[in-house]
């Protein structure tokens, strides 16, 4: 049975979990089966942007994982 669950990302994180031409994201997608879309538009009076996961409930903690990744790497290099 799908899942679809919603994350809010800040914008910032936003290219590097797309990655370079939407390398990032697509090798996520590889990695776990999920469905993930991130909106191109910020959430109304935020920095943030939805991402949207959707699939199996294990390709979705997947994906989260993968996401919490890119995001802990990033903090990092900064």
């Amino acid at each position: 049975m799908p899942v679809t669950l919603k994350l809010i990302v800040p914008a910032s994180q936003c290219g590097s979990l797309i990655g370079k031409g939407g390398s990032k994201i697509k090798e996520i997608r590889e990695i776990t089966g999920a469905s993930i879309q991130v909106a191109s538009e910020m959430l109304p009076n935020s920095t943030e942007r939805a991402v949207t996961l959707s699939g199996s409930a294990d390709s979705i903690t997947k994906s989260i994982y993968q996401i919490c990744c890119v995001m802990l790497e990033r903090r990092k290099i900064n």
